[in-house]
């Protein structure tokens, strides 16, 4: 059997379209379509993604036969594959949103801080507490009363570099 007819026989079996097939691999349906239709196959790490998602080995999918004659695996073994391989792509979807999520908070403070960098600047501020004089962005804050928010926006600032990071480290594993 061709890796075609295969693909076509699983896909099937498993209740799926091209298109349900292609959004879980995160591919178009011509793409399906042409490798069903053996008009082009896919590269080793989508045999692999293919083989992990109708559990199957690589060599059913390819030759239509599994390496030692033994049927593809049960349903429950396909539904407990298919659970993992849910998880892990949620895993993935949450690091992603970390990464999203500190950038955003990066970004947004970092934003405040260089405000209060221009405003300070733009307006210069001296700042007397007890015998220590404080002119600059220090002047500023502490003359505008407003040292509390630029320490929150640092803590913000430092949190979402670390959330980012969390996201991109774990995305990679």
């Amino acid at each position: 059997m061709a890796f075609g007819e295969t693909l076509s026989n699983l896909r099937k079996a498993k209740g799926l379209s091209q298109e349900q097939l292609a959004a879980e691999l995160g591919l178009t349906r011509q793409t399906i379509s042409k490798w069903e239709l053996n008009q082009s196959t896919p590269d080793l790490d989508y045999l692999v993604r293919l083989s992990d998602f109708f559990a199957v080995s690589t060599d059913f999918l390819i030759k239509g036969t599994q390496f030692n004659n033994d049927p593809p695996c049960n349903n429950s073994d396909l539904e407990e594959r298919n659970s993992h391989t849910k998880l892990m792509s949620r895993s993935v979807a949450t690091y992603k949103l970390c990464v999203y999520l500190g950038a955003i908070i990066l970004g947004v403070s970092l934003i405040g801080i260089i405000v209060f960098v221009i405003c300070s600047a733009l307006n210069p501020w001296g700042a007397l507490i007890g015998r220590w004089y404080f002119e600059g962005l220090i002047g500023f804050l502490i003359g505008t009363d407003t040292l509390w928010f630029f320490i929150i926006l640092l803590v913000l600032f430092i949190a979402g570099g670390l959330i980012s990071a969390y996201g991109i480290k774990n995305m990679k594993q």
